[in-house]
């Protein structure tokens, strides 16, 4: 039965707070990471480099006094996650819409409400929020819709269940959400419960896979699954599992991200020990069969991971990011885009109450890509409150006893991060809104439907499909400063997710341009990539070859620019 926002209050005020256990300590076998304070030299292109300081999400505007009141207290929001969505502004301008949701229900199997706030300023400030029907954060499909899940899996019979869906138009810029029930079959015998957990992907091929957790009648523990759809989000069908629970063990929130080598990297909570921990498995099929699942583990650290909900995000830059938490909130990075090797975790956001390792933050975190290079976290302040057998609130949590660094909030916040790179980047969209750089180009293909695919498509910083400059067969695509550069470095993405070639050429007089300084042939991009040059130039050519197997919209042959970087 929903437990409403005014039973709520009365049990609470009603009950007290019930008595914390006494301090806890994690033992040396579980990783102590370093703050966020203690940044290491920069020695590479992946290092995390603060960019802003913490900020409130929720409430807006941020509250004066260092506690809440016992009513203000009842103003639940937790469990946050962020989106940042490509859309267009006046003119067809490109623009980024960040999307924060959060729950503002209590931590029980109940009807879930939920709250969305908006930042127009890639997340450096957000606007009030207001009651949405998403609780995980949209992603961009091919076809130009936004889509999302909604949480819990409805059993419907031994093999199937019902999923909430909710898509909008991205011409409607995410404004008009339409919900339907998509269908998911499983081979196993389906007991009730599970969840829909992390952010849906789409393969190149249009297939849009969900992570989800469910239990069956041969163990009933929780295993981690993969549900794959083939007609756009109607029907799923299972079609892997990453991880069955080992004897009273359950492997629940997973999530799931394409790395820069096309293959799919898990990482999942593993629950049943005095922590959760952190696990992954990688599968090179699709999502069909996975590795044998093994402990994530930090390099140059013999210790285990502990986090819940853990979030993966491959920047367009070709980092791949790593959020999770509980106790505290933190990050690490693969910096090769593979996930093999996980650097530099580092803990982003405490709110600690010297009491237990786990009070604070429920250590559910959002992370989003608001640039090529910069990346934005999102987190509760303290965990919300479960609902004790009794019916009355149980805050063992985050109980309001004035002892945490931050208050004992029910609140949302953020913080933005820079991933750094290797010598300095020039910023082409800006050159070019100065007059500084020119383009010739023959990349000209553009819809009403693709607002974004446009010869500034390829400088806008978002490896978004869409996001590209398009040409119907080979394409050229010339960029032409008001004065010479020593261009050290190119960073190119083609085709996202298909087989492309390219030759880049430089030239001081825009005439004379000699062999080409880079080739590629049949790579499949999945973010930018990065070739060394080290000469200086006024021009920059590249030529794009034409692919096959192209959108039906473009044509049987098309050339994509998806993005492009140059170094000094």
């Amino acid at each position: 039965m929903p437990v409403t926002r005014a039973v709520v209050a009365a049990l609470s005020m009603a009950a007290g707070l019930p008595a914390h256990p006494g301090p806890v300590q994690a033992g040396a076998n579980y990783c102590v990471l370093p703050e966020h304070s203690q940044q290491s030299a920069r020695s590479g292109p992946y290092l995390i480099d603060t960019a802003s300081s913490l900020d409130w999400i929720h409430p807006n505007p941020p509250p004066a006094a260092r506690e809440p009141t016992d009513s203000e207290r009842l103003d639940f929001a937790g469990f946050p996650n962020v989106s940042a969505l490509d859309v267009t502004g006046p003119r067809g301008a490109p623009e980024q819409k960040v999307i924060s949701t959060f729950t503002t229900n209590v931590d029980k199997v109940v009807t879930l409400t939920n709250s969305a706030a908006v930042s127009e300023d890639g997340g450096l400030t957000f606007g009030p929020a207001g009651a949405t029907p998403l609780r995980e954060s949209p992603v961009e499909l091919l076809d130009g819709r936004f889509f999302a899940t909604e949480y819990y899996l409805a059993r419907t019979g031994p093999h199937t269940a019902k999923l909430g869906v909710l898509t909008s138009s991205a011409l409607e810029d995410g404004e008009s959400w339409l919900r339907s029930e998509a269908t998911l079959t499983t081979p196993g015998d389906l007991l009730p419960g599970g969840a829909a957990h992390g952010a849906p992907i789409q393969l190149a091929d249009g297939t849009i896979l969900i992570t989800a957790y469910a239990r069956y009648t041969g163990t009933g523990a929780y295993q981690s699954e993969v549900y794959a759809s083939v007609d756009g989000g109607r029907t799923f069908e299972r079609r892997g599992v990453i991880a069955a629970p080992p004897p009273g063990l359950a492997y629940n929130e997973a999530a799931v991200e394409e790395t820069l080598d096309g293959s799919l990297l898990a990482v999942l909570r593993r629950d049943g020990e005095p922590y959760s921990t952190l696990h992954q498995s990688r599968s090179t099929d699709g999502g069909r069969t996975w590795s044998p699942v093994r402990e994530l583990r930090f390099a140059g650290q013999d210790c285990v991971v502990r986090g819940v909900a853990p979030r993966l995000l491959l920047t367009p830059g070709g980092v791949l990011v790593l959020s999770s938490g509980r106790p505290d909130n933190w990050l690490a990075v693969s910096p090769d885009g593979l996930g093999e090797e996980w650097l530099e975790p580092r803990v982003t956001y405490h709110n600690r109450d010297g009491v237990w390792d786990t009070h604070g933050s429920s250590g559910y975190t959002g992370l989003a890509a608001v640039g090529p290079h910069r990346i934005i976290q999102v987190f509760d302040n303290c965990k919300l409150p479960g609902v004790r057998p009794d019916g009355l609130l149980d805050e063992t949590a985050c109980p309001a006893h004035g002892r945490f660094e931050h208050g004992g909030w029910y609140a949302v916040k953020r913080l933005l991060f820079t991933v750094a790179t290797a010598g300095t980047r020039l910023d082409l969209a800006e050159l070019r809104r100065r007059g500084d750089l020119r383009i010739s180009t023959t990349m000209r293909w553009s819809s009403r439907l693709r607002p974004r695919t446009r010869p500034g498509g390829a400088l806008d910083g978002s490896t978004g499909y869409w996001s590209s400059a398009v040409s119907r067969g080979p394409g050229r695509y010339v960029l032409h400063f008001d004065r010479r550069h020593v261009i050290s470095r190119i960073g190119l993405s083609l085709r996202p997710g298909h087989p492309a070639g390219a030759r880049v050429y430089v030239s001081a007089d825009g005439r004379s341009w000699g062999d080409p300084v880079v080739t590629i042939k049949d790579r499949i991009d999945h973010a930018l990539r990065y070739d060394d040059i080290g000469r200086t130039a006024r021009h920059v050519k590249i030529v794009v070859d034409a692919t096959r197997d192209c959108d039906p919209e473009i044509g049987r042959a098309c050339g994509m620019l998806n993005e492009v970087e140059l170094y000094s």
